[in-house]
């Protein structure tokens, strides 16, 4: 049986994802682990549901995968015998390299045209549900890292599932959404894609069509900060990240975050994170210890 309320916290860190089944579900807003993280929903419903969204219904039938992105108010109208799971996570669970930032930042969750995004489950229901029992029900379980990569490739899979028919970089290219959302959704996905090579704000504002200044004006009206401090928020999740997750020399990541000297590498991170690297590394690897 799975338990509805997953959540541990490490040295006053949330485990950010849960798994409900959805009969069980209460509906009664965020988790208490969530903390200002982006989250994200997952549905996997074996049955039809109908979901409310943006004061709008959607009737959606059984074994489909429902993907709805951060800041969406939603609630489902189901009954005590609703078979199936609602998957939520925040972008700082799942995001663990490149290829992760760019599935989550996708149109997949980020769509001005869609209010969620439903596909056809392309796996059978009773493998499906012995997929999530066999990955994600006992989450956390035994080792918390092996675990929690467990959980993430889970994710993964579904997220491979949902965007299967869809082709990113054409969608990049042809921004039709022109809402400030959607183009600061745009400049985080190329944001993710080229801060390596590319920080400079006028290099995002070309890609987008729009001047410099335009684009700081829509960064601070979605995210109360100016497009350059978007681009070093970015650099510096991403650093960490590899920080965090591999067993790279810094030396190393330091090289492949773009950066010509380590010195400027570590005064970086000190700065925007507090500590410096080898201290950063250490303190996460102790969490999960």
């Amino acid at each position: 049986m799975i338990d509805t309320q997953h959540s541990v916290l490490m040295n006053s860190k949330a485990i950010e994802f849960e798994i409900i089944q959805l009969k069980e579900w209460q509906q009664q807003g965020f988790p208490c682990w969530y903390s200002g993280q982006d989250l994200f929903h997952i549905l996997v419903p074996f049955d039809p549901i109908e979901i409310c969204l943006e004061h709008d219904s959607f009737s959606i039938e059984g074994n489909t995968l429902i993907f709805i992105g951060p800041a969406k108010d939603f609630t489902v109208r189901q009954s005590a015998t609703t078979d199936g799971y609602l998957i939520r996570f925040t972008s700082r669970f799942y995001e663990r390299s490149s290829p992760d930032r760019i599935l989550i930042n996708s149109g997949l969750f980020f769509d001005s045209e869609r209010f969620l995004r439903v596909v056809k489950n392309r796996i059978k229901q009773e493998e499906m549900r012995m997929q999530i029992m066999e990955n994600i029900g006992g989450y956390p379980s035994g080792n918390a890292a092996v675990s929690s990569l467990l959980v993430h490739h889970f994710i993964e899979s579904l997220l491979l599932q949902g965007i299967w028919d869809i082709d990113f970089d054409q969608e990049l290219i042809s921004g039709k959404d022109s809402t400030f959302q959607g183009m600061a959704n745009r400049f985080s996905i190329l944001v993710h894609k080229h801060c390596k090579k590319n920080c400079n704000v006028k290099f995002y504002a070309d890609k987008l069509n729009i001047t410099p200044r335009k684009l700081t004006m829509l960064c601070t009206e979605v995210w109360n900060k100016t497009a350059k401090n978007a681009i070093i928020d970015i650099v510096v999740k991403e650093s960490l990240r590899y920080i965090e997750h591999t067993d790279l020399s810094i030396s190393q990541i330091s090289y492949e975050m773009g950066f010509s000297d380590e010195s400027n590498f570590r005064h970086f991170i000190k700065k925007h994170s507090g500590s410096n690297p080898i201290q950063y590394r250490e303190k996460m690897r102790r969490a999960i210890q």
